[in-house]
């Protein structure tokens, strides 16, 4: 028992256990989410998004990349993210986080449309972009390259925390919860199967032997107390006839003594 805890096996399936454990709750938080009625996005007034909300709309100006984020695995790039900073109630700026390639585009398309319009190269913006998405909290860090940006553009620290947020909009699908909840609940109950088989297996070759162990011991028993009595009448049988014989003979030889 103690050698299948520590071998690589029951490692491997508690990690299953674990990324199931995981899934599950991942795919709870989305399904949770895609079941509340999203804001407005174009009536939502200056500060009335918070951590958590559900936002849904159409942006028709962008001001541009203010922070790229690249995800590595072993060294190699697997994926990579933008965040651009566009306008929301009268006259206030919030993130917004964009992963998927063809959005990508479209929201570097309205960038330029929208320098355009700034410049008077044109009177509107021809793309319009329609997200769904998550409001999150930035980082530090993440907050120092939303600052860095605004400073670019001319905004001071007291317009920057007046007008800025520290919060963005995470762009996700709102679809895939109830697949990842399934997905993780298989991963748990293939983790849990394979943990609770070779225990079972385990206590069962434990059990085995001593059931074995009681069952030769009867048989013995039994043989030797089948032995014995068989032997024991026998043996009296064979004792009592013999010496009822001979005591019978003596006295039948006895009369040719006197002769």
């Amino acid at each position: 028992m103690k050698n299948l805890f520590k071998s690589r096996f029951f490692k491997i399936t508690l990690i299953l256990l674990v990324l199931g454990i995981v899934c599950f709750c991942l795919g709870l938080s989305d399904f949770i989410d895609s079941r509340k009625t999203p804001i407005d996005y174009n009536t939502a007034a200056d500060g009335s998004l918070k951590k958590g909300d559900i936002v849904e709309g159409d942006v028709y100006y962008n001001y541009g990349v203010y922070e790229t984020i690249t995800t590595k695995e072993n060294g190699r790039t697997t994926g990579t993210s933008y965040r651009y900073v566009i306008p929301i109630g009268e006259e206030s700026y919030i993130g917004l986080h964009v992963n998927d390639d063809n959005t990508v585009d479209q929201m570097d398309k309205l960038t330029d449309e929208t320098y355009d319009v700034m410049d008077g190269k044109a009177d509107s913006t021809q793309t319009t972009v329609h997200f769904k998405g998550k409001v999150m909290k930035m980082t530090s860090e993440d907050y120092g390259y939303f600052k860095d940006f605004m400073k670019s553009g001319g905004f001071t620290d007291d317009e920057i925390s007046k007008y800025g947020s520290e919060l963005y909009i995470q762009i996700r699908p709102m679809n895939q919860g109830p697949g990842v909840m399934i997905f993780g609940l298989v991963l748990f109950l293939a983790g849990l199967a394979l943990i609770i088989v070779p225990i079972m297996q385990a206590k069962k070759s434990n059990v085995q032997p001593q059931a074995t162990y009681n069952q030769s011991f009867n048989d013995a028993l039994n043989q030797s107390a089948d032995a014995t009595f068989n032997q024991t009448p026998n043996a009296t049988l064979n004792q009592s006839t013999g010496a009822t014989y001979n005591q019978d003979t003596t006295n039948i030889q006895g009369p040719d003594n006197f002769q």
